[in-house]
């Protein structure tokens, strides 16, 4: 959807809820799988992906577009919605698929065999749920950093640093043969 399009309905579904029908069906499949890949659990996602479009619908009147598209925003509530589950049941799932570790296994210097694709499993396994979500975010789910950073609530600046830093410790890992 072309930005001015998403404001106009934006503006639109802000004074009239009835009006919000267009954006769930824009970003519904998107949220489902950013939320899918993260659980690994239908019913589990179909729940938490209705719970982040209520609460978009609820805040909407609040939202304030900062020139990104509102697919970040929506990240950002589903993400916090993963967190509140994952605080009750203390767990954090990660699934990686070979076509989404491409750009990631290049960036940290390995060739797309399987032995460097189960080391890079392995070094990510060794990051805290923090670091890894933001690895998720930017390589897994395609997120810009500006992206990154508004569904984290941090500059895009730190989105970058803290991306970088993520790297260098993931090759500072796969340097040691783990």
């Amino acid at each position: 959807m072309d930005p001015q399009r998403e404001q106009e309905i934006i503006v639109a579904a802000q004074a009239d809820p009835q009006r919000f029908g267009p954006l769930y069906d824009q970003y519904f499949a998107e949220v489902f799988r950013f939320i899918h890949r993260r659980t690994r659990a239908s019913e589990l996602t179909a729940d938490l992906t209705q719970q982040v479009f209520l609460k978009a619908l609820l805040a909407l009147p609040r939202y304030e577009p900062r020139g990104l598209p509102l697919r970040a925003w929506l990240f950002r509530i589903a993400l916090n919605e993963l967190r509140m589950h994952w605080r009750k049941k203390k767990e954090v799932v990660m699934d990686l698929s070979w076509a989404e570790v491409g750009a990631l296994s290049a960036e940290v210097g390995l060739q797309e065999r399987e032995e460097d694709m189960q080391r890079l499993a392995s070094a990510l396994s060794r990051l805290p749920a923090e670091k890894a979500r933001l690895i998720e975010l930017r390589y897994f789910d395609g997120a810009s950093f500006a992206e990154v950073g508004q569904v984290l609530g941090i500059g895009e600046d730190a989105a970058k640093m803290r991306v970088h830093r993520i790297l260098h410790i993931l090759r500072q890992y796969l340097g040691s043969r783990s």
